[in-house]
């Protein structure tokens, strides 16, 4: 009974854009062999649907909840459904307008993010330019 395979519906809701939960989710998942997916809702909750035996979903469950623990989580529900047979765990993006932004390729956002950080920590970055003379001008 033990590799019984069971499927958890795993809903969190509370302040959880831009702080990787999806990724993270995918990270925990997969060395476990748990499939499904996650996503954002329709209320910008995560969504994450999971299969897996008992023990192996006991353990994501738990790393989610530790992944979590200091956010403001305002709710985590976790309903059991009957398993759809995944044959991975993946991202998916919603079709929500709010959503738009997160579609961006992330090493681009990252890059970005870097970027403003460094013209912080250095200032604006406006430097006089001087112009050289070309020798063919």
């Amino acid at each position: 009974m033990a590799n019984t395979i069971k499927c958890f519906k795993i809903t969190i809701s509370g302040k959880l854009r831009d702080r990787g939960l999806r990724f993270s989710a995918k990270y925990m998942a997969v060395p476990l062999q748990i499939t499904g997916f996650v996503e954002y809702t329709h209320d910008c909750a995560i969504l994450i649907e999971a299969e897996g035996n008992e023990e192996q979903l006991e353990q994501f469950i738990a790393s989610l909840r530790n992944f979590i623990k200091s956010w403001q989580v305002s709710d985590i529900s976790i309903v059991e459904t009957t398993p759809k047979g995944y044959s991975s765990f993946e991202i998916r993006n919603s079709a929500n307008a709010f959503e738009t932004n997160v579609h961006r390729p992330y090493a681009v956002r990252y890059l970005l993010l870097l970027w403003m950080r460094i013209q912080r920590m250095f200032g604006s970055g406006k430097q006089q330019i001087t112009h050289h003379k070309n020798k063919h001008s």
